[in-house]
């Protein structure tokens, strides 16, 4: 949420449902592990409104963050790629204007190899976004949304 747009402590606890003093201590342990950042301050009638955002455009979760049990991760990390789909689709629908061959890719492919080819693939994908995630630009005027997906399936989907 606070990759996509900048919210005070009272708009995030609306919008999660949540108390605002536990939002609060979440988002002071999110800044000391300096994963947000006040980005603006505002006053209206004497309160001061500190406004949140996320330092990096996206996070890859340590699976050793979540909990042991196979069952619990196998479920975290389907709502986490159902969730990013769901965003996905919106942010497309969102910005179908500016969508053209040169400023759009979409590709679907189904790929026969071994558990450690496709940890080889991963890590390679990681660092190339990495880089390009850290290039500096003259023309840094452009902003991509790149979401991947790649899952293990039990049948083919394609013949």
């Amino acid at each position: 949420m606070l990759i996509e747009k900048e919210l005070t402590v009272t708009e995030i606890s609306k919008e999660i449902g949540l108390e605002k003093a536990k939002v609060f201590y979440h988002l002071k342990e999110l800044e000391k592990q300096k994963m947000i950042a006040i980005v603006r301050k505002e006053e209206v009638k004497g309160n001061i409104y500190k406004y949140y955002r996320a330092t990096h455009n996206g996070f890859k979760i340590d699976k050793n963050l979540l909990p042991l049990s196979k069952e619990y991760a196998e479920d975290v990390y389907s709502s986490i790629i159902m969730q990013q789909l769901e965003n996905t689709k919106e942010v497309v629908s969102k910005n179908r204007h500016l969508i053209t061959e040169e400023t759009s890719m979409s590709q679907t492919v189904q790929i026969h190899c071994s558990k450690n080819q496709f940890d080889v693939w991963k890590e390679k994908y990681n660092q190339l976004i990495s880089e390009l995630d850290q290039m500096e630009s003259a023309n840094n005027d452009h902003i991509f949304y790149i979401n991947t997906t790649a899952i293990e399936i039990e049948n083919k989907v394609f013949e």
